[in-house]
């Protein structure tokens, strides 16, 4: 070890809909009904009703239209798969919600380019992208832009 002290350290990447002040604990989002306890988010049946209430911070980005992450889909194979590929999608948010309840789809939008989704965070985002190019194969693409808690998924396929 050189002992050297002037190395470069990376910024913590601030996420502006994660408050610094703690939620009470329980608390219940008044949207959507995930509870906060122990520090994190999940789902309880049936939501306690006398719990305090709050908005979390999914449900806060949804309200702002503040995506985490993106998905384009493009290609000749998204035209004929659209529908096994749109089940992909649901499946992986279902499978995800359950383990992370703020990691939700925001909306997703077809056009004659292809089909854009945008999600709450960027753990979503990469996930869709990494199960479609598993079951289809294709060109997929992440970017991750320098200083932003966001990501950028791209997934081609012509064939």
């Amino acid at each position: 070890m050189n002992g050297r002290k002037d190395r470069l350290l990376k910024d913590y990447l601030h996420d502006p809909y994660f408050v610094k002040e703690k939620y009470p604990e329980p608390s219940v989002c008044e949207r959507c009904g995930v509870v906060f306890n122990e520090g994190i988010f999940s789902w309880v049946k049936p939501v306690p009703k006398e719990f305090p209430k709050m908005i979390c911070p999914a449900c806060r980005r949804l309200e702002d239209k503040c995506e985490g992450g993106i998905v384009l889909l493009t290609g000749k194979f998204l035209k004929n798969h659209k529908e096994e590929i749109i089940n992909i999608v649901k499946n992986v948010e279902t499978y995800k919600i359950e383990k992370r309840p703020l990691e939700r789809i925001m909306s997703i939008i077809e056009d004659e380019n292809g089909i854009e989704i945008k999600t709450t965070y960027e753990h979503l985002a990469r996930r869709i992208g990494e199960a479609i190019n598993n079951a289809f194969k294709g060109e997929l693409k992440i970017t991750y832009p320098e200083g932003e808690k966001y990501v950028r998924v791209k997934w081609f396929r012509d064939e």
